[in-house]
C-alpha cells in the first residue's frame, strides 16, 4: 500500500475504473477515491458504465468522465474491485495504454496484474481497503465518507456478511463521526426499490427451481422478463441472497441475461443488436451469480472464466439460459458432493 499512496501522492494524472456492472463498492470506491485525489489538486476521470438509480446518492459524480474515452490521457490507471484486467470490460484498453497501473481489490482470485497492487481476500469490500489509501492522503469528508460508507454497506450486506470484521465497523464508526446521513444510505443501498423491481423480483421467484434435494436453489431472467415489466437486471441485485436464504440451501445460483450481441458469420464482427438480424447469429451474455455457505463458488467461478470469493462469485458465459444453467448446475452438483464424500471419509 505504501507505494501506492507515494504514488497518489507524487503523481498528477489519474484514471479510475470499476468492473462491469458496478456495484455500490465499485461506485464508491472509485468515486470515494476521486474526490479525495480531487482535494490534493489531482486531474481525476472515472470511467464506469452505467449505473442503477439506487447509487445517485453516492457524490462525486462530477468525477465521471462523458463522452469517448480514445482520447483520455492516462498516466496512472487505477483498476477497482477487479480480480482481472478483463472485468474491467472496454476500459481494458485504458488499463492496456496506461504508463503505469495499479490495482486495489479484495477478491480472491486476484493474482496482481498491476503494475502496483493492493489486494487482501480477507477485507469486507474494496471501499474498506480504499479509505485506508485515502486516510493516508488526506483528510475524509463527508462526501468521501458517504461514497465509502455506501460501497461497504453495499458489499457487506449491511453488515451481515462474515467478511465483516472488527476493522470494518471501525471504519464505519470514523465515517459515521463525519456527519453521513447513514440510515439514508442504508436504506437506499439495501432496502428501497422501484414498482418495477418489485415486478421483476416475482418473475425471477416464479421461475426458481431446487436441485439436489434442495441443497441448490436457482433461478433466470431472460431478457424478455425483464423487458416485460420495463425493469434491467440492476433491479434483481438481491435476488441471489433472497434464495440464498432459503432453508436447507447451501447454494444459491440467479442467471440473467445482460445483453444481446450478434455475430456477423463474414465478417467475424460482433455488434449490440436485437433478435431480428436474419444474416447473424444471436449469442446473449449470460451473467451467473453464486453464493455459498461453505462450497468454494469462487474456485467454479474462476474455471468459467470469472471469479470472486469463497462464498460469493460470479462470471459471464456466452449461449442460452438453459444451456448455461445446466453447464452450471453439473459443477455445482460436482463440488457438492466431493465435499459430502470428504465429510463423510473424515
Amino acid at each position: 500500500m505504501e507505494q501506492i499512496v507515494e504514488l497518489l501522492k507524487t503523481r498528477d494524472n489519474f484514471v479510475i475504473a470499476g468492473h462491469v456492472g458496478p456495484d455500490g463498492d465499485t461506485i464508491g470506491s472509485c468515486l470515494g477515491l476521486a474526490m479525495a485525489l480531487g482535494k490534493l489538486g489531482k486531474k481525476v476521470a472515472v470511467v464506469l458504465e452505467a449505473t442503477a438509480a439506487k447509487y445517485r446518492i453516492i457524490p462525486g459524480r462530477e468525477y465521471l468522465h462523458k463522452g469517448p474515452t480514445e482520447a483520455l490521457f492516462v498516466d496512472v490507471f487505477i483498476a477497482m474491485d477487479c480480480a482481472d484486467a478483463e472485468r474491467l470490460g472496454a476500459n481494458q484498453a485504458l488499463f492496456d495504454r496506461a504508463v503505469t497501473t495499479v490495482c486495489i481489490d479484495h477478491h480472491e482470485t486476484n493474482d496482481g496484474f498491476a503494475t502496483y497492487n493492493f489486494i487482501d481476500p480477507y477485507a469486507s469490500s474494496t471501499a474498506e481497503m480504499v479509505l485506508a489509501v485515502i486516510e493516508a492522503i488526506t483528510d475524509v469528508d463527508t462526501d468521501i465518507a458517504t461514497a465509502i460508507y455506501s460501497g461497504i454497506v453495499g458489499d457487506t450486506g449491511g453488515f451481515r456478511y462474515s467478511s465483516t470484521s472488527r476493522s470494518t465497523m471501525e471504519a464505519a464508526a470514523r465515517l459515521m463521526e463525519t456527519g453521513i446521513p447513514f440510515t439514508d444510505i442504508y436504506s437506499e443501498m439495501l432496502h428501497r426499490h422501484s414498482f418495477e423491481a418489485a415486478k421483476a423480483f416475482g418473475l425471477a421467484l416464479g421461475a426458481a427451481g431446487q436441485a439436489q434435494d434442495g441443497r441448490i436453489v436457482y433461478t433466470h431472467m431472460t431478457r424478455e422478463m425483464f423487458e416485460s415489466v420495463g425493469a434491467d437486471s440492476s433491479d434483481t441485485d438481491t435476488v441471489v441472497e433472497y434464495l440464498m436464504n432459503t432453508r436447507g440451501a447451501e447454494v444459491a445460483l440467479f442467471l440473467y441475461e445482460r445483453h444481446t450481441k450478434v455475430k456477423d458469420a463474414d465478417a467475424g464482427e460482433v455488434s449490440a443488436t436485437g433478435d431480428d438480424a436474419t444474416p447473424c447469429a444471436v449469442q446473449r451474455q449470460i451473467k451467473v451469480s453464486m453464493r455459498s455457505r461453505e462450497l468454494h463458488v469462487g474456485r467454479i467461478a474462476a474455471s468459467l472464466g470469472g471469479g470472486g470469493h469463497r462464498m460469493a462469485a460470479g462470471c459471464t458465459i456466452v449461449g442460452t439460459i438453459d444451456d448455461v444453467l445446466r453447464q452450471v448446475l453439473e459443477l455445482l452438483t460436482r463440488e457438492l458432493l466431493c465435499n459430502m464424500a470428504t465429510v463423510v471419509n473424515k
